[in-house]
């Protein structure tokens, strides 16, 4: 419904999923080894070589659409909450590719350490405990933000639900709103997840060899691609099933967007 302000959220997920095909086809044609890697080659993915920057603008030009369309599903509609949202979600994402780089130098420091046959020392070096310093604080920032993201869509969706009831509406909300809520939730936190276990055995483990950071390296690469495209297609899914269940459903649509733009008109 056009109020002046409005956009299109099938753009935004025709765009998510032409990001995806780009960058996943991109990774698929420029994919090697790392013992058939050349270092004069351009274009080149070797996700066992080390942090990958270009997945991270992947995830910086989708997710934050992705958190507008979640937000959008249950009509939220504060403009500058959503874009405050979605320019956090931005920054959020920004913040991996530095995390990842933290753990990098940590692999770094330690296969130094090791290789030099001192790894009693390991955790008495101080670049060690500066890396390990500011990896924690990133990490922290990431878990905040990503907790202010998530509580401000959860609160929100509760209040409307709840809306619904204090004005004795015969609509309900969809049990898609919340299964997209649920699952894009789940998904994104695992995304967090990967990322700490990964800082965390890096921090932990004092015998780091090259052998281990490249299996470890590989192993959270696939594990991100796993995540991301299952976020997207959930995501998609989800909001074709939500649309899907509202014309079935007849004026419930309507309904609660008359609700809802007459609940933001008084203020609630």
């Amino acid at each position: 419904m056009d109020t002046g302000y409005s956009y299109k959220p099938w753009v935004m997920l025709q765009w998510i999923l032409l990001c995806s095909v780009f960058f996943q086809g991109g990774r698929f044609w420029a994919f090697a080894e790392l013992e058939d890697a050349d270092e004069n080659e351009l274009f080149q993915y070797v996700p066992s070589r080390g942090p990958d920057f270009w997945r991270w603008v992947e995830y910086a030009l989708t997710s934050p659409l992705q958190i507008i369309i979640i937000a959008g599903s249950f009509y939220l509609r504060e403009t500058l909450l959503i874009a405050l949202m979605a320019a956090l979600q931005g920054a959020l994402v920004v913040s991996g590719y530095a995390i990842e780089m933290e753990i990098q130098a940590l692999y770094t420091e330690k296969i130094a350490l090791w290789q030099s046959q001192a790894p009693r020392k390991t955790f008495q070096s101080k670049n060690v405990l500066l890396i390990q310093i500011k990896l924690v604080f990133l990490l922290l920032c990431a878990y905040l933000c990503h907790t202010i993201i998530w509580a401000i869509l959860i609160i929100k969706f509760r209040s409307s639900e709840q809306a619904l009831i204090d004005c004795q509406n015969p609509s309900v909300m969809p049990p898609w709103i919340i299964i997209i809520i649920v699952l894009e939730c789940a998904l994104f936190s695992m995304f967090g997840i990967v990322l700490t276990v990964q800082a965390l055995k890096a921090m932990f483990t004092t015998q780091i060899t090259p052998e281990y950071t490249h299996l470890k390296w590989a192993n959270v690469s696939t594990w991100y691609t796993v995540l991301s495209l299952s976020a997207k297609l959930i995501l998609e899914w989800g909001f074709i099933q939500l649309l899907a269940a509202a014309d079935g459903a007849g004026d419930w649509d309507t309904e609660f967007y008359n609700l809802n733009n007459t609940l933001n008109t008084i203020g609630m």
